[in-house]
């Protein structure tokens, strides 16, 4: 059992808590996380106090002095650490694209909205959200593990959904926008999603198939996990 706060492990783990430590690995601070990690594969290191809260090969039995101090919270029984999600070049027949996006909030949201509309897989540009911030994680609420998650370059990837048939359909207000109804739906549809602020870049609309708006009563704009939602709904398979 570790009791010490000074041991290297111990500090290894609470660097996790920054983006710049975390590599391929990251906590997982949510019972229910930890869980949907385990039995995704997804759970590299299982730290706990006490009794083990289940069977798991890479287990570290720590004093709650240490895990509090790795968790930077009080009184939790055991956290995670996790590996790297892993990425597939098969898409699938439905596509999110996240453009920008920094709240990681609203990227966890997104991924649980994707989940539960039947979406396959979302890509998101390297200069998004940390997929592995706390917030994202626990705001997925596990389906981060159920979905193929890509860190790409948007431009490149739309392009080559192209090529493989998908309709790439950007959300945004231009002279040519269309209403959710008008698109007609396709066998693979990708849709992308822009920054909180700005929306999606101009490059990136330029090389889509089409642009789509959701038609709004009183207030011309949503929060983007929202408009996500109301987009996966519409198009769901």
């Amino acid at each position: 059992m570790i009791t010490s706060l000074d041991n290297k492990k111990v500090k290894e783990f609470c660097k996790l808590h920054q983006k710049k430590y975390r590599n391929d690995r990251y906590l997982i601070l949510d019972d229910y996380l930890i869980n949907a990690a385990k039995d995704s594969n997804y759970l590299d290191t299982l730290i706990y106090v006490g009794d083990i809260p289940f069977e798991f090969s890479n287990s570290l039995e720590v004093s709650q002095e240490v895990l509090d101090k790795i968790a930077k919270q009080v009184g939790l029984k055991y956290v995670g650490v996790g590996k790297k999600i892993v990425e597939c070049d098969d898409y699938g027949n439905r596509v999110m694209i996240l453009d920008h996006l920094q709240d990681p909030l609203n990227v966890g949201r997104i991924m649980e909205s994707a989940y539960i509309f039947g979406f396959d897989s979302i890509i998101i540009s390297d200069d998004s959200a940390d997929i592995y911030n706390e917030k994202c994680l626990k705001a997925s609420k596990g389906a981060i593990y159920k979905l193929n998650i890509c860190i790409r370059n948007l431009s490149e990837e739309i392009k080559r959904l192209q090529e493989n048939g998908y309709k790439v359909c950007a959300t945004g207000l231009r002279d040519n926008t269309l209403e959710l109804y008008e698109v007609e739906t396709t066998d693979k549809m990708a849709f992308v999603l822009g920054n909180e602020g700005s929306g999606v870049t101009s490059e990136i609309m330029d090389i889509c198939d089409e642009i789509v708006k959701i038609a709004m009563v009183n207030i011309d704009s949503l929060n983007v996990a929202m408009a996500g939602s109301i987009v996966m709904y519409q198009f769901k398979i």
